[in-house]
């Protein structure tokens, strides 16, 4: 039997949570497909008489449920990074690990080429202390060096980058970011948030890039690698958060060439957001494979980056973080983009931050009342009162970081302290406001693994046992929503993403056990066996 001329496959699973709402069946043990399509969600039994000439594929044990969604997630920076050196504290624990892993990476690049390394700890790394100029230039003296923060919003160099750049201690601070200087008004060698844009990152650079950029063949191999990760994990839709017109370059080649591996909705940065608007293209353009999701633009800095915008300082200091931008240009990217139906998702880590924002939505809506776009406050992760009302009022999609507790949370108790902890991240105070939160993980600012930030979500417990914000914990049922229905509703995808129900994408992940079943300090701990894209498999063990 076909559905819309298209043939019907059964697939069976010792338990399929389908994730449809109360009233609907919440676990079935077969799906019927069509195309790239569930046409039905029920007994085997049932779906066997109804479709009797089916072909059955069997799953196998364990558990399916619909693929993750990460919402926000930085594919193509993967596919760059991927070309670099990777610096996490996993791989360098401490300060000589990492001098031997930058050495080691040099050592294979020819000479004079730049060396990129990412994912840099601070905290974890080098206890705290920043290494700076001096340090790189004893560790790799011949060639220009950049080592990025893990928040991604700001670097280090060494004297050959900052010669390479032109960069001396009498240049301006760039508008929207500075240059680490020391007592004596002498580069360090560090970039923050503009200073490091202008260096590293082409879709948010003012000036022509400084690092040559890799090849397209590099490139492809670097997504081909990071998407077989993302997919190790579950992850079947992923809101690619930095996109400019080299990204969505290779994201286009990917897709031309059938090398895109999981479904892409590109955030596309804020200074290509006229060429977008004088073209008429509106929210949602593109296809189920690569589509517009909004526009992605910056009030502030990083959480674990101590640069977000704070009313209150970091403990211990007079520093309130920094703004990037000026309320002006916020407000006028506001109601350009939301008046020609485009979605903001703009980055507002600190409650400055994103009262800044929500006062530009509030002026960009009443502007325009007539267009009812559901807008995005990527992280929003300092909370208050008057701001989770302000945004369930405006019915905006807030995506904060759902690892962050666990992945971070020891390192930042010194800088925000506990009580304000309580007030970050704030799940459950946004869900019981009946505001639709998205799931995110931020790669690479944070573990990939959608089941990492389940675990961080429900638990609330830091890598040291400790619990920060135990009122802001949520279930097991609501964390795994951030991933489907929530992270998809941030695109505009919720009437066929995060369920497996009809007229759903085919879209599922198998878990060796039911998420629902296992203690919380062990969801991150379960299986991924297959991810499967469209009806057809993606990824096996």
């Amino acid at each position: 039997m076909a559905v819309n001329d298209m043939p019907v496959r059964l697939l069976r699973c010792e338990r399929i949570r389908t994730m449809a709402p109360t009233g609907a069946p919440q676990v079935v043990d077969a799906l019927a497909v069509a195309g790239d399509r569930v046409v039905a969600a029920g007994p085997l039994a049932g779906l066997r008489e109804r479709f009797p000439e089916a072909p059955e594929t069997d799953l196998g044990g364990g558990c399916a449920l619909p693929g993750f969604v990460d919402a926000h997630l930085h594919l193509t920076m993967a596919a760059r990074d991927s070309v670099g050196a990777d610096v996490s504290a996993d791989v360098t624990p401490s300060a000589d690990r990492l001098a031997e892993r930058l050495r080691a990476a040099a050592a294979t690049l020819p000479a004079g080429a730049w060396l990129r390394a990412g994912r840099y700890d601070h905290v974890r790394t080098t206890g705290g202390r920043v290494v700076d100029r001096h340090d790189l230039d004893r560790w790799v003296p011949d060639r220009p060096v950049l080592v990025t923060h893990v928040g991604a919003h700001w670097g280090v160099v060494n004297s050959a980058a900052l010669a390479a750049a032109g960069l001396t201690d009498d240049s301006p601070d760039p508008r929207g970011g500075s240059l680490g200087r020391d007592g004596a008004g002498r580069l360090t060698g560090v970039l923050y948030e503009q200073a490091l844009f202008d260096l590293a990152y082409p879709s948010l650079a003012r000036r022509p890039p400084v690092i040559p950029p890799p090849g397209e063949d590099e490139l492809l191999a670097g997504l081909d690698t990071a998407s077989a990760r993302f997919l190790s994990a579950g992850i079947t839709s992923i809101g690619d958060a930095m996109v400019g017109p080299d990204e969505l370059r290779l994201l286009q080649t990917a897709r031309a060439r059938d090398r895109l591996r999981q479904r892409v909705t590109a955030l596309v940065t804020y200074p290509h957001a006229d060429h977008l608007i004088a073209a008429g293209i509106q929210d949602g353009f593109g296809d189920d494979w690569l589509r517009l999701g909004g526009i992605k633009a910056f009030v502030d800095g990083a959480v674990a980056g101590l640069t977000c915008w704070l009313s209150e300082p970091f403990r211990g200091t007079d520093d309130h973080g920094m703004p990037v931008v000026t309320p002006e240009e916020l407000t006028d990217l506001a109601v350009r983009v939301h008046s020609a139906g485009l979605r903001l998702a703009v980055h507002a880590n600190g409650d400055r931050a994103i009262a800044l924002l929500l006062d530009a939505v509030e002026h960009a809506r009443g502007r325009r009342p007539d267009i009812t776009t559901r807008h995005r406050i990527e992280h929003c992760s300092v909370l208050d009162e008057a701001i989770v009302a302000r945004i369930a009022a405006l019915d905006l999609i807030p995506v904060p970081f759902a690892g962050y507790v666990t992945f971070h949370g020891d390192a930042l108790v010194d800088a925000y302290g506990e009580e304000r902890l309580g007030r970050m991240f704030a799940h459950r105070r946004m869900l019981d406001a009946g505001i639709t939160v998205a799931g995110s993980s931020d790669y690479p600012c944070g573990p990939y693994e959608p089941l990492f930030g389940v675990k961080s979500c429900v638990t609330r417990r830091t890598r040291a046992g400790r619990v920060l914000g135990a009122h802001q914990r949520i279930s097991t049922g609501e964390a795994l929503a951030l991933f489907g229905t929530g992270a998809a509703a941030a695109a505009g995808e919720e009437g066929h993403k995060g369920r497996l129900a009809p007229g759903y994408l085919a879209d599922l992940v198998v878990l060796a056990a039911d998420p629902f079943e296992v203690p919380p300090d062990e969801l991150d701990q379960i299986p991924v066996t297959q991810t499967w894209v469209g009806g057809v498999p993606a990824w096996t063990s």
